[in-house]
């Protein structure tokens, strides 16, 4: 077999245990890792990259490596599970870093953190007076959770003792032109319904569907291929003419003079 062959083989290897193990292991989204779990992420890359491009007789070494690592994993994370003290040691705990309009810099300091990092999870949050905030806590994950003091919170729907139903799940019945009948016998709807909710709208065909949701309500929503907005922009920078004085129509008083340079 050829070096590329070969290669080729131990990627699909570890590619599968790659695959199983992180299956095995639970998913989670890559803002809510502890930096435990993001460093058992690029180690398992690592562990992987080597052993797919490594030479054939070292590929069983990076193999029992990689699932030993699995395993290992795989044991810290149901230790933590079981264990509430073990659990803290290996994710952290959250610090509060601000409580009532005052940033607390010991605190900031504990988790090698300066003003500019933390000025910046405030903006992202939309946070540009610190003033305002009665608790700022920085996660295990290294996200900032906020609590306004209660006179710059929004007024809610029960504030003001106003209903509201809820529109529940928007659920997809039309996808890239093709129906969805399983949902539609989930909401107790068929093609029928469908086909002259469709007609009612002037939609000759599925296939010109490119989204179509009906809500808790059997309310219909339904997004073109061909869409025709009015005014539609287009904000790229492709075949955007050259700006130059000759093609800019000036009014009399705006015309500029030929003295401008």
């Amino acid at each position: 077999m050829t070096d590329a062959g070969i290669v080729f083989l131990q990627t699909v290897v570890s590619f599968i245990i790659l695959f199983l193990l992180t299956r095995l292991l639970g998913k989670q989204q890559v803002s809510q890792l502890t930096f435990y779990e993001y460093l058992n992420g690029i180690t398992f890359g690592s562990i992987a990259a080597n052993m797919a491009t490594d030479d054939l007789a070292n590929a069983p070494d990076h193999l029992v490596g990689l699932i030993t690592y699995g395993i290992l994993t795989l044991g810290v994370s149901w230790l933590a599970l079981k264990n509430r003290k073990f659990r803290k040691a290996m994710a952290g705990e959250p610090v509060i870093v601000i409580q009532d309009g005052n940033i607390l810099e010991d605190n900031l300091r504990k988790m090698h953190m300066d003003l500019d990092e933390l000025t910046m999870l405030l903006r992202a949050e939309s946070i540009f007076d610190y003033k305002e905030l009665e608790l700022a806590i920085i996660e295990q994950s290294g996200e900032l959770s906020v609590l306004k003091k209660p006179a710059f919170q929004e007024v809610t729907r029960q504030d003001l003792k106003v209903r509201a139903k809820s529109k529940g799940l928007a659920v997809e019945v039309i996808v890239d032109g093709q129906i969805i009948y399983e949902n539609l016998r989930a909401m107790d709807l068929d093609g029928k319904w469908l086909v002259e909710a469709l007609r009612k709208r002037n939609i000759a065909n599925a296939s010109q569907v490119c989204l179509a949701t009906v809500n808790k309500q059997g309310k219909l929503q339904v997004d073109l291929f061909d869409d025709v907005v009015p005014g539609m922009m287009d904000i790229s920078e492709e075949d955007t003419p050259e700006l130059s004085l000759d093609n800019i129509q000036f009014s009399a008083k705006d015309k500029p003079s030929k003295n401008l340079f």
